[in-house]
């Protein structure tokens, strides 16, 4: 693990370390390679197995699918964006069943959703620990899935992302399984569409890649279909209403909800001082309720922030389920936010959030929102983020997120809330 600074950011790993990250990254390469390779062999007898056949074209017209297979293994702003593509296949098709296979930590978000039939969860990850080969847990897991999604008879498997997904894909059973082809391993997509994932030179948002696979699947797309939608549970929202009177709220208090975590690298969050200062204004000038949210992993950090507050923000890390947490969210009149999953599931309810990017491209994972604002400082050498690991700054100084100030953000407060009754 690696220490953190006052700011909450990464300290200059020793050489020590440096050697140790080498080494797993050339290790990890190397297996890659080696799975491809194998993988790449059973592609080549799928790809015989289907030659020879011809298949319609996947549109309403030719292609009525009975079942269809949505997976993505992803983290939960990923899976919110994804939900795009499950309304447009609804909307395609609107007799079949669609299911979605995603991973337990993130599957419960999208568990209101009305063009789902059922959400199956399983986490492929276990698999990178070489341990798990001997352990009949995961074997007994991995077979009951088999089975289960066997059991399902898909007529149409879609890929959203990854090698893992598309292997799923295949195991799944299903006669058509749609792709990026070169995401996935050779042979593996029976209707492969061009491109891949942040391909150099397409700068393209995630988004617009759940359009272009509902596009191939027979969808057809328009421009507001760009914005994800979640649907939030009734039972959700009475258990917020209850946990919020609990915390003594006041009713006329406008409700400001602050995300100061994020998965996937400490560079995507903003200092820990400025979120001190900014909440203390928040409660003093804009006389908020402000609420934190996060996971019970985050409430450490979550601490270090409080103590150098003078006010009391409402702390509900580690105490709201997703559903609950989506159900805050669509409750809260504005989100202050890093590049993160609760930006997104801002997004897909419908409210006013300020988005603060530094290593992350907003262009590419931002909010697709016409009520977001998004705050960079613009520096020369963000963004800086390349999918490969862990958003965290090469230089060791987040530069980027230290030069937006807690008046910045506070003058957009003051511009967003100007119109709360």
């Amino acid at each position: 693990m690696y220490r953190l600074d006052d700011h909450g950011y990464p300290v200059r790993p020793g050489s020590q370390h440096k050697l140790r990250n080498l080494s797993v990254h050339a290790s990890k390469r190397i297996l890659l390679t080696v799975i491809y390779c194998l993988m790449s062999v059973v592609g080549f007898f799928l790809w015989l197995s289907k030659q020879g056949k011809k298949q319609p074209p996947l549109t309403p017209a030719t292609f009525a699918p009975q079942r269809i297979l949505v997976i993505r293994l992803d983290l939960i702003g990923d899976l919110v964006m994804s939900l795009t593509l499950v309304r447009l296949l609804k909307r395609a098709y609107p007799d079949a069943e669609i299911d979605l296979l995603a991973l337990p930590s993130s599957a419960p978000i999208a568990a209101a959703d009305p063009d789902l039939t059922h959400i199956i969860t399983y986490n492929p990850n276990v698999w990178r620990r070489p341990s798990a080969l001997i352990q009949t847990e995961r074997w007994r897991e991995a077979v009951a899935l088999y089975r289960h999604l066997h059991a399902r008879r898909y007529d149409l498997a879609v890929n959203v992302f990854g090698g893992w997904a598309g292997v799923l894909a295949v195991l799944s059973g299903a006669s058509r399984r749609l792709g990026f082809g070169r995401e996935s391993y050779p042979g593996f997509m029976t209707d492969s569409v061009a491109g891949q994932h942040w391909a150099a030179g397409d700068h393209k948002h995630e988004v617009d890649y759940c359009l272009a696979l509902a596009q191939a699947a027979g969808a057809t797309v328009s421009a507001e279909d760009r914005t994800p939608h979640l649907t939030v549970a009734a039972q959700a929202l009475q258990e917020i209403e209850q946990l919020l009177c609990q915390e003594d709220m006041q009713p006329d208090a406008p409700l400001i909800a602050c995300h100061v975590s994020s998965n996937n690298g400490q560079s995507k969050r903003w200092p820990i001082p400025y979120w001190a200062t900014l909440m203390d204004r928040l409660i003093r000038k804009q006389h908020a309720t402000v609420v934190l949210t996060g996971a019970v992993d985050d409430v450490p950090l979550i601490e270090h922030i409080t103590e150098r507050m003078h006010e009391r923000p409402i702390n509900l890390a580690g105490k709201t389920s997703l559903p609950q947490l989506a159900a805050l969210l669509q409750r809260a009149s504005l989100l202050i936010t890093g590049d993160s999953g609760p930006m997104h599931i801002a997004v897909a309810v419908g409210t006013p959030l300020i988005a603060i990017h530094g290593p992350t491209d907003p262009a590419l994972s931002g909010p697709v929102s016409s009520q977001a604002t998004v705050l960079r400082s613009d520096i020369w050498c963000s963004p800086c983020y390349q999918a490969k690991g862990p958003a965290d700054c090469r230089f060791h100084t987040t530069q980027c997120m230290k030069d937006i100030t807690p008046a910045q953000v506070f003058a957009v407060v003051q511009e967003k809330m100007s119109t709360y009754v």
